[in-house]
C-alpha cells in the first residue's frame, strides 16, 4: 500500500513537471522542440489517467486482469494435462537380424468326390424262362446258362390232372407265365429234388394269383402265410374256379384215395367245417330269418342255415346237402 501511494505521488510530480514544460511561456523560453512537446504531452496524458482514475474504474480493471489471469492459468493446466496423459502407441516392431523367410503356404490336395455305386438288393434268387407247365402248381424253367429247374409252387396245391378243374388249372397257369421270364424266390428243395419257391412275373406273386382265381387251394400241410387262406375264402364266396362246383375235393384227399389209403375225404370235410366256422364268425354267429333256398346266396350260407340254424327244409332229400341248385 505504501509502495502504491509512493508511486502515485511520484507520478503526480512527473505529470505536473511535464505539464509545466509544455506551457507556451516555458516552451518558448526553453525553446523546446516540437517532438519533445509531443512526448511530454503523452506522458501527461498517461499519468493523468493513472492518477485521476476513479476507484471503481481501477477495481474493474483489477477484476478484468484477475479473470484474464485465471483463464490463462486454466489453459496452462489443460495443456499440462494433455502433455502428461500417456498416448497408447504400438511400439514399432523390433528389427530382426535374421534373414526374412517367406511364409509357408500349405496347399491341400483337391478333394475328389467319390460316389459309391447304389446298393442293389437282390430281390429274387434267380430268373428263368418258363419252358414247361406240368400242372397248376409245377413248372420247368430254363436259366440264362441253360440250366433247367423244376419248380414246385410254395404253399398252394392245384387239382390233379384227373380231378375236376385239373386241366383248367394247368391252362390258367400257362396263360399267365408260359414262355415268359419269371423271378424265383426259392424256399427249399423237396424230397423229389424240386425247388419249392414263390414265382413272380412283373412283381406279381403267381402263387397267390392261382389261389385268388380259384385254380388252387391253400396247401394246409405246408402253409406259412395265412393270407393264402383269405384268398381261398374270397374265391369260394365268389364261386370262382374249383369253388363253382358243389363239393370240390382237396387234392391231398384225392391222392390218398387214389393210392387206396382212405375212402373218405377227411381233410376236405375238416376244411369245410373250418370254412363254416369262419363264415359263422364273419356273420356274427347269427341265424337270420331266411328259410328257403331261393333266399340263399352261396352254398356255405345254405350249409350254415342247415347245420347251425337247423333249417331242415333246405335238405329236402335228406342227403345232408342243402339247396342242390347251389351245392351241386
Amino acid at each position: 500500500m505504501f509502495f502504491s501511494n509512493t508511486v502515485n505521488g511520484f507520478g503526480t510530480l512527473v505529470m505536473l513537471f511535464c505539464a509545466l514544460l509544455i506551457t507556451p511561456p516555458i516552451k518558448c523560453k526553453l525553446k523546446i522542440k516540437p517532438f519533445l512537446v509531443t512526448i511530454l504531452s503523452s506522458v501527461v496524458a498517461l499519468f493523468s489517467v493513472g492518477v485521476f482514475a476513479t476507484p471503481a474504474v481501477k477495481e474493474k480493471a483489477k477484476e478484468a486482469r484477475k479473470i484474464e489471469q485465471a483463464q490463462r492459468a486454466q489453459k496452462e493446466r489443460e495443456i499440462k494435462q494433455e502433455i502428461a496423459q500417456p498416448v497408447a502407441t504400438t511400439p514399432p516392431p523390433a528389427e530382426s537380424t535374421a534373414p526374412s523367410v517367406p511364409p509357408v503356404v500349405v496347399v491341400s490336395p483337391p478333394t475328389i468326390e467319390t460316389k459309391e455305386p447304389p446298393v442293389t438288393i437282390q430281390k429274387y434268387d434267380v430268373s428263368c424262362k418258363v419252358v414247361g407247365i406240368s400242372d397248376g402248381d409245377t413248372i420247368n424253367c430254363l436259366t440264362d446258362d441253360k440250366t433247367q429247374i423244376k419248380i414246385r409252387f410254395d404253399q398252394i396245391d392245384a387239382p390233379e390232372k384227373a380231378q375236376d378243374f385239373g386241366t383248367a388249372s394247368k391252362q390258367a397257369l400257362s396263360d399267365m407265365i408260359f414262355n415268359k421270364t419269371v423271378e424265383i424266390d426259392a424256399k427249399q428243395t423237396d424230397k423229389y429234388g424240386r425247388t419249392v419257391a414263390e414265382v413272380y412275373y412283373n412283381d406279381k406273386n403267381i402263387n397267390q394269383e392261382m389261389v385268388a382265381i380259384g385254380m388252387a387251394w391253400a396247401y394246409r400241410e405246408y402253409l406259412k402265410d395265412n393270407y393264402y387262406i383269405d384268398l381261398e375264402n374270397n374265391a369260394r364266396l365268389q364261386q370262382l374256379g374249383i369253388w363253382s362246383q358243389p363239393n370240390p375235393i382237396y387234392p391231398s384227399d384225392f391222392r390218398r384215395a387214389k393210392r387206396g389209403e382212405q375212402n373218405t375225404p377227411i381233410q376236405t370235410q375238416q376244411i369245410a367245417q373250418s370254412q363254416e366256422k369262419r363264415d359263422l364268425a364273419s356273420s356274427g354267429g347269427q341265424c337270420g330269418s331266411k328259410r328257403y333256398c331261393k333266399q340263399m346266396t352261396t352254398c356255405s350260407e345254405a350249409k350254415h342255415y342247415l347245420n347251425v340254424c337247423g333249417v331242415s327244409r333246405l335238405d329236402k332229400d335228406g342227403d345232408g346237402v342243402p339247396c342242390e341248385s347251389l351245392c351241386k
